[in-house]
C-alpha cells in the first residue's frame, strides 16, 4: 500500500543483496523477474536502491545526506532542521539505516515525519538492541509506537521486527 511516486532517500541507499534475493522478494509480492532484469537492477546507478525504487513506483527519487561523497540528490545535514520547502513533499520517506548514525536523533526523526505528506508513509529499516559497534543509537520498537502515532498525526500500520544473523 506504499506510494513511492515522490520518494525520499535518507542517506543514498546501496542495495545489499544478490540476483536470487531479488527475484524471491518480487516473487514473493507476485511478481516475477528474469535474471537479465534482476542484474538490471542491481547494477544501474553502480548498485544504488534508485532503479529498486522506480520499480516500486517512483516516479521521483530524492536523497539526502550530509556529505556529496555517494552522490546524494539534497545535501542536508539532518542533526539540523529542514529547510523551507521540504515540509510534506514526500509520498514516501524511506531510511534504509540512516538516522542510527545521527547524533540529533529526535530532530533527524521529525525532519523525516515533516517529509511525509498526508497519506504518505514513512519506511524505516533501523537495528534494534545488541547490534553493537554500530551507530550512535539502536532503537526499541517502543520508540516506534509510541512517536508514530495519532497524536504526531500518524497511523502505524506495521512495525516488523526479525533477527540477523551472520
Amino acid at each position: 500500500g506504499v506510494r513511492f511516486t515522490h520518494t525520499a532517500m535518507i542517506g543514498r541507499q546501496s542495495l545489499q543483496l544478490g540476483r536470487r534475493d531479488l527475484k524471491t522478494s518480487f516473487a514473493s509480492f507476485g511478481e516475477a523477474i528474469d535474471d537479465s532484469l534482476a542484474d538490471a537492477v542491481l547494477i544501474e546507478n553502480s548498485g544504488y536502491a534508485e532503479p529498486l525504487i522506480k520499480r516500486l513506483g517512483a516516479n521521483i527519487i530524492h536523497s539526502f545526506d550530509r556529505s556529496d561523497y555517494e552522490g546524494a540528490t539534497h545535501l542536508h545535514d539532518m542533526n539540523n532542521p529542514l529547510p523551507v520547502g521540504l515540509q510534506e513533499r514526500y509520498t514516501a520517506v524511506f531510511d534504509g539505516g540512516s538516522l542510527e548514525h545521527v547524533f540529533n536523533f529526535p530532530v533527524a526523526l521529525r525532519n523525516c515525519m515533516e517529509m511525509v505528506n498526508i497519506g504518505g508513509h514513512y519506511v524505516g529499516i533501523t537495528p534494534a538492541n545488541n547490534f553493537m559497534g554500530h551507530g550512535f543509537y539502536q532503537f526499541s520498537p517502543e520508540l516506534y509506537f509510541s512517536v508514530f502515532t495519532r497524536e504526531n498525526g500518524f497511523e502505524l500500520i506495521r512495525l516488523l521486527a526479525f533477527e540477523d544473523s551472520p
